[in-house]
């Protein structure tokens, strides 16, 4: 189950990327800056902005009530035939599901581009491993045409679930939101012995990996947070570089459109000060660090 196919991405891994995007995560970080990869199966995006007023949904709608569709309400079976009415944009659905060599056929596409830039594929999410196994026989396709590859995740799943794509992926992008597992779970909803054992073990395995620590700020934007983020990476069995992702509140209309709250819509980014002395407490830890303003 995919979300969105990002081509031209210069932000997840080395040199011009395709980012693939699968839905579905089992954690529930309440700064998520992608709501429409919370849930395994397709949901409908209204954008108001875009609505023409046609009223070819609402005729579309087999739930339809009162005339108006049944988007927002309990009725919704999240089908999709409003969006495929819907020509002006207004009504989208995210989530498409497709075959292993279907998707590796349509990002192939770029092959080319990849190659000359030093990129490849990324997959993302949501939580691209818990689907392991589709994630498997896609990257396995890749790494047979030469195609660089790299997986983004929160390592929140069992061991096994890694093992089946480690032969296949050249980099590993792990976030890690908090060392301990309190703080962790208020965050996200779930604490991290599972993601902490799972980056020991990776780490120990010799397997390319770069280390993302999202800044939040009134959550782990402290001196503390950091210092015991930054500890725990110096004790794994390799030196990895970290990278720091500031903060952003643009994806307030995301959840706009999933008719969600998003309870960080006033909360501004780290200042660029803010970044600098989170980075130099990393530093002075002999870790490489990585930070692109924005």
């Amino acid at each position: 189950m995919v979300f969105n196919i990002q081509r031209f991405s210069i932000h997840d891994g080395p040199g011009t990327r395709t980012t693939v995007f699968l839905k579905g995560c089992n954690l529930r970080c309440y700064w998520c800056h992608n709501p429409e990869s919370l849930k395994a199966v397709p949901e409908i995006r209204f954008i108001p902005s875009r609505c023409i007023a046609c009223g070819d949904c609402v005729l579309a709608c087999p739930y339809e009530i009162d005339g108006k569709t049944a988007r927002f309400t309990s009725r919704c079976a999240e089908c999709g035939v409003c969006a495929g009415a819907c020509y002006a944009g207004a009504l989208n659905l995210a989530g498409k599901t497709y075959g292993a060599d279907e998707l590796a056929s349509l990002v192939l596409e770029d092959k080319d581009m990849m190659r000359l830039s030093g990129g490849g594929v990324t997959l993302s999410g949501g939580e691209p491993l818990l689907q392991a196994d589709f994630a498997a026989a896609l990257l396995s396709r890749l790494k047979k045409e030469g195609i660089h590859t790299a997986v983004e995740t929160a390592s929140n799943v069992p061991w096994g679930s890694i093992e089946k794509i480690q032969s296949y992926t050249d980099l590993f992008i792990c976030d890690i939101k908090a060392a301990g597992t309190e703080l962790h779970r208020r965050g996200t909803g779930t604490g991290n012995e599972q993601i902490l054992g799972n980056l020991r073990l990776l780490s120990g395995a010799g397997a390319g990996i770069l280390l993302r620590i999202p800044v939040i700020p009134g959550f782990n934007d402290s001196e503390k947070a950091i210092s015991e983020i930054g500890g725990f990476i110096c004790s794994l069995p390799a030196k990895h570089p970290v990278e720091l992702l500031a903060f952003h509140n643009i994806c307030a209309g995301k959840y706009d459109s999933l008719g969600r709250e998003f309870t960080l819509r006033q909360t501004k980014p780290p200042s660029p000060e803010t970044m600098k002395q989170l980075i130099s407490i990393l530093e002075n830890l002999q870790l490489e660090v990585i930070w692109k303003p924005s």
